[in-house]
């Protein structure tokens, strides 16, 4: 019996000593390894050692940082990690704040992986803003206005016009940008205290005393991350990045809440680029109560990739090349792929599940191997056809020099979100050969949603919401739009409220529709089955007599255009406004 009490006694030890051992490796705190805040020392090192350790235990841990600011200088990597949190006391609490130009996390073949409760920033800025105070034909100077910094030795990738009353990209008359190759030999100076001399390579169309934006040379994403699955962000804040805010390539399962991308301390932009980017994401994307402010470029892109055939082995056995720098060639097993012909590239007549996929001599091919022969010709487009069911619920973007969001994906739906003063459309739905970014369209809802003088500015299509294949065919290629109990308030450059290329099956209803302009809000290219019931427009200065119009831009034709159903019936109804925003900033 002693025995016996004894042996249960250490039984009891042992599992006591276990379960404090699972409750402190759970929690890790960044200072138990040199990391701390507001001292001035850089703390990359110590946050890698943190991240391995935890990695290395291989248990469920939650990695801690405390109040303040943590200085980085190179990116932080997490590989292999199983249910790992990275959180900090809270957006706003905790700072993460880069020295260098690089990405801050780079995260790889991880699951359950979670980023919480921090801010990121970078100090200097990728980006700097002034008034235009000397022009010349190989340079212009660029008197700075603080916040923004006299960043000598950069090389200017980006140049656009801005507009500091509105806070926004200069729009209507005033539109204009520039990109280019930054010249190899020069990079910026300072030519008095307080200007900026900002290399050119060609001479540029600015004025003297415009308000400017000059975008520095991109460099990495804040965060990025390839090959996860099951990855959150929530309570995140970016101020900057130099490049996109938040990145993934080939990831399964994300979910994105209370996400912030903002311009900081009076600054004229956030992200050099975009807000939100994601490449060849499977199963889900949830994007919930976050907003996207003052980037460089688009909210939000979600798309995949289109790949070039270039040899038929046998019938179940093809070789494919990567048209883009981004190497998105590494497909699992089960994968499903599509195929079009290289002239229709968006109209898909085959498709194969993947048995296998093998590397060859070039890094920018691969052997893909097929469970069953499939329907392909050599130099046809690939596409995978495992699209994400994309949810997007109280998203807002503003300010921003591009698109809202930009969808080159399938099953999406968009709800409670507000689009305010994008410069291009705030939706953009555009399958890009130019891009090799796919595939086409099927099945969106975009219902209950605020659009404020979008479409205005640099990227500006025809419509506030746009779809516009590139290259636009001869038959439809976008399938079921369903535009729904929205309100959209168009500005006097916004151009119209719709422009459907290459659509079949778009319905309009329920939407208020405030316009001063006597135009045609409706463009329509080689469309059919576009309809309208039960639409409310507000005109107070103007009547409009047409609703639509047909597009003559070559290769449109009004023959190629059918069941067009758009009476100015559709669009006399009475009602407020179906959706409403309590957003102030505007």
């Amino acid at each position: 019996m002693g025995t016996m009490k004894l042996v249960c006694g250490w039984l009891v030890v042992i599992l006591l000593l276990m379960k404090q051992s699972s409750i402190e490796g759970k929690k890790i705190f960044v200072s138990k390894y040199g990391a701390h805040p507001n001292d001035d020392l850089d703390d990359t090192a110590a946050i890698q050692l943190t991240i391995n350790e935890a990695i290395k235990r291989g248990y469920t841990s939650e990695i801690v940082f405390g109040f303040g600011i943590y200085a980085i200088s190179s990116t932080i990597i997490i590989q292999n990690a199983i249910n790992l949190t990275i959180t900090g006391e809270g957006i706003d609490q905790t700072y993460l704040i880069a020295y260098n130009q690089v990405s801050i996390f780079f995260a790889e073949n991880c699951q359950g992986l979670k980023f919480t409760s921090f801010s990121i920033d970078y100090n200097p800025l990728p980006f700097t803003a002034g008034y235009i105070a000397n022009i010349g034909d190989t340079f212009l100077d660029v008197r700075v206005v603080s916040p923004h910094q006299t960043d000598v030795d950069r090389q200017a990738q980006a140049i656009l016009r801005y507009d500091p009353d509105q806070k926004r990209p200069a729009f209507g008359q005033n539109t204009y940008e520039m990109y280019q190759t930054p010249p190899a030999d020069r990079n910026t100076t300072i030519v008095e205290p307080g200007v900026l001399r900002v290399p050119l390579s060609a001479r540029t169309e600015f004025r003297q005393g415009d308000p400017v934006v000059v975008r520095y040379a991109f460099r990495g994403h804040a965060i990025y991350g390839q090959d996860l699955t099951d990855i959150s962000v929530q309570s995140i804040a970016i101020y900057t990045s130099w490049g996109m805010g938040f990145v993934t390539l080939r990831s399964r399962r994300l979910q994105i809440s209370n996400y912030h991308v903002l311009p900081r301390d009076g600054r004229w932009m956030s992200t050099i680029v975009d807000c939100l980017h994601f490449f060849d994401t499977r199963e889900y994307l949830s994007i919930t109560d976050s907003e996207c402010h003052a980037m460089g470029d688009d909210g939000l892109n979600v798309h995949g990739v289109f790949f070039l055939v270039t040899n038929i082995i046998d019938d179940k056995t093809i070789i494919i090349q990567t048209k883009t720098s981004d190497e998105p060639l590494n497909f699992a097993v089960g994968t499903n792929l599509e195929f079009s012909a290289n002239q229709q590239p968006f109209v898909v007549h085959g498709s194969g599940q993947v048995a296998s996929i093998t590397s060859t001599n070039s890094t920018d091919t691969r052997k893909i191997t097929f469970t069953n022969p499939v329907n392909v010709t050599l130099n046809d487009w690939v596409c995978v056809a495992d699209t994400p069911m994309l949810t997007i619920r109280n998203f807002t973007v503003a300010n921003n020099r591009a698109r809202g969001v930009l969808l080159e994906t399938r099953n999406i739906d968009i709800r409670q979100s507000l689009f305010y003063r994008t410069s291009g459309p705030a939706v953009l739905i555009q399958p890009s050969m130019y891009w090799h970014e796919g595939p086409e369209a099927q099945n969106v809802s975009l219902v209950g949603n605020v659009y404020i003088e979008n479409n205005e500015g640099i990227a500006q299509g025809k419509g506030v919401i746009t779809i516009l294949p590139d290259p636009v065919h001869l038959v439809p290629v976008i399938n079921d739009i369903r535009i729904e109990s929205s309100s959209f308030y168009l500005g006097l450059s916004s151009q119209g409220l719709l422009q459907s290329n290459n659509m079949n099956n778009l319905y309009l209803t329920h939407n208020y529709i405030a316009t001063n302009l006597s135009a045609p809000i409706i463009s329509i290219c080689n469309s059919r089955n576009i309809s309208a019931a039960n639409n409310c427009v507000v005109n107070m200065q103007t009547k409009i007599i047409e609703y639509y119009t047909f597009d003559q831009t070559s290769p449109c034709s009004m023959n190629l255009s059918s069941l067009i159903d758009l009476p100015p019936s559709a669009f006399n109804a009475s009602f407020p406004p179906p959706a409403i925003t309590d957003k102030k900033f505007y």
